[in-house]
């Protein structure tokens, strides 16, 4: 039985640049794994894959990742074995947080170890990438320019800050907001600065290129989020924004802003996280 931690992401900018021939489109974002975590514990058995989680919204049967994730494993390895999945969810269902993304390949290296089946980090990342674009980013999660389809990744070395992250007590559909989605943009050279603020602890400038593609037309659906976000300007936020397709949103904000007591609006239901980027985090 092996016990394992896996992190939630933040993308800080996302610029959705063009629609490919195959359907899918060109992004340019910067993840950051976060120190907000599911837990997985894995254990062998004769056959058959048996999943738990006890989080609201998480599908207990083959439409869940990790179980997908699973089988997967078993398919590719011939392993003629099972295995038991209990899967505890602290990072949100819905929320441009990768909690799925990251609960699927912490699975697939969980299951390489506790068969030690010696798969290569290529047959990991291949196989990651059949279940989502963002699972190979959760295969060794550190702060990396995400490009292509979300599969092509850069390591940045850019050092660790504190955000907080809003998770609103509603769901944003990916699908629904490449769907509406109106405006591409460009992104190589605001991201170029983004990072190089980042890098250089200058987050004012940093400020400055925080872009999100998706807020227009998330804000526009959900005007709560534009509120909130707003909110968090006048709280001190040096800077905010929506991560990934949202729900959640993040802000650099003033040291001890939560501890100190701050409440949410009235009519904002949900949850504030204090976290911390990660350099690099291996599963453990």
């Amino acid at each position: 039985m092996i016990t394992l931690k896996t992190p939630a992401k933040v993308n800080i900018g996302l610029w959705i640049e063009r629609r490919r021939k195959d359907g899918y489109h060109d992004l340019r974002s910067i993840f950051f794994p976060v120190s907000l975590f599911d837990t997985l514990v894995l254990e062998k058995r004769p056959d058959g894959v048996e999943f738990s989680c006890q989080a609201p919204y998480v599908p207990q049967d083959m439409n869940n990742l990790v179980w997908k994730s699973a089988n997967l494993f078993f398919t590719y390895t011939g392993v003629r074995s099972g295995v038991k999945i209990e899967l505890c969810k602290e990072i949100p269902v819905g929320n441009g947080l990768g909690g799925g993304s990251s609960d699927a390949a912490a699975t697939l290296k969980g299951l390489n170890r506790l068969f030690e089946t010696t798969l290569s980090p290529e047959e990991l990342f291949s196989l990651s990438l059949e279940l989502g674009m963002d699972c190979p980013f959760f295969l060794d999660p550190r702060p990396a320019l995400v490009t292509g389809r979300g599969e092509e990744m850069e390591p940045l070395e850019i050092p660790t800050f504190d955000l907080v992250i809003f998770s609103p007590d509603f769901n944003v559909s990916t699908p629904w907001a490449y769907k509406h989605l109106r405006r591409l943009t460009k992104g190589e050279n605001p991201c170029k600065l983004l990072a190089k603020a980042l890098s250089e602890r200058n987050y004012q400038e940093a400020g400055r290129w925080v872009y999100n593609s998706f807020e227009e037309v998330v804000y526009k659906r959900y005007p709560i989020l534009e509120e909130l976000a707003d909110w968090l300007k006048v709280q001190g936020a040096v800077f905010s924004g929506l991560s990934g397709s949202g729900a959640a949103l993040f802000a650099l904000m003033p040291s001890g802003f939560i501890t100190n007591g701050v409440r949410l609006p009235e009519k904002a239901g949900g949850r504030l996280f204090e976290v911390r980027t990660l350099e690099s985090w291996g599963v453990v």
